[in-house]
């Protein structure tokens, strides 16, 4: 079967801060995807819901640990251990989930959601341990304060077996406040896939690849090209990293809600 729509997708890198300390980048974690901001919000019905938890393999018996916001506005986080087959649903009431979290890869195929509505919010594959959103927890300066860069990549590639993507772009399909750009990761100042470049901290630049030039990119028709040196090509199993800079007003009110979401599109061989 040639490349289709579901084969491209978007992995987070190793290096996730939570906190504008500790390394943000890094290499690819193939067992953590970027969670799609339409599922992750499924349960923003004004009072939110509890999530399920449900695999087709017994052996599912690990720990799962969940953050996101309560309906009230707090930040909400636990940790319980799944219970196989048998739904296993949270404590907590959610209505943003921002991320979900197994202690060790899953045995079966993990389906997450809503617990009344059954709202799908992600499917868990064989071998993987979740998902999550970037700039958890980003906040702004205080009003008088100056405006904040943070930084973050995501890896977007092309998950079929063995056929080739070409013309592969990728670019920002939402971004409510219009507040981020982006530039896909180089090294030498050329664009490259597979890249594990690092910065020291989230609000640090990266600049070990080159001279990054930050875009927005809002539509397809203005998407950037990826693939080693723009060529756009993404062969089976090649990932392209994609750094993502969010600039912060200061005095900005945070969102609880994931306010973007990128896009890829390419054709197949």
């Amino acid at each position: 079967m040639p490349v289709a729509d579901a084969d491209l997708k978007f992995y987070l890198a190793a290096s996730r801060p939570v906190a504008d300390t500790g390394t943000s980048g890094g290499a690819l974690d193939p067992k953590m995807q970027l969670i799609d901001r339409t599922y992750a919000d499924a349960m923003n019905t004004g009072s939110g819901e509890q999530v399920k938890l449900t695999s087709d393999s017994a052996a599912d018996t690990q720990n799962c640990t969940l953050m996101g916001y309560a309906p009230d506005g707090t930040w909400a986080t636990e940790t319980f251990a799944l219970t196989g087959v048998t739904p296993k649903v949270s404590t907590n009431t959610y209505l943003h989930l921002v991320s979900l979290v197994l202690a060790s890869d899953a045995n079966g195929t993990i389906a997450v959601t809503g617990n009344t509505t059954a709202a799908a919010i992600h499917t868990i594959p064989i071998g993987e341990r979740g998902a999550a959103r970037m700039f958890i927890l980003a906040k702004a300066n205080a009003v008088g304060g100056a405006s904040k860069d943070l930084y973050e990549k995501v890896f977007v590639g092309n998950d079929h077996a063995s056929d080739a993507a070409i013309e592969a772009k990728v670019w920002l399909a939402q971004d409510a406040g219009a507040y981020l750009t982006m530039d896909c990761e180089m090294s030498g100042d050329v664009t490259l896939t597979g890249g594990s470049e690092t910065t020291a901290n989230r609000v640090t630049e990266p600049t070990t690849g080159g001279t990054y030039s930050w875009g927005e990119h809002a539509s397809e028709g203005a998407a950037h090209v990826a693939g080693d040196a723009e060529d756009g090509n993404l062969a089976a199993d090649e990932w392209q990293g994609v750094w993502i800079k969010l600039t912060l007003a200061a005095g900005l009110t945070p969102d609880q809600d994931t306010q973007w979401q990128p896009a890829i599109s390419a054709v197949a061989t």
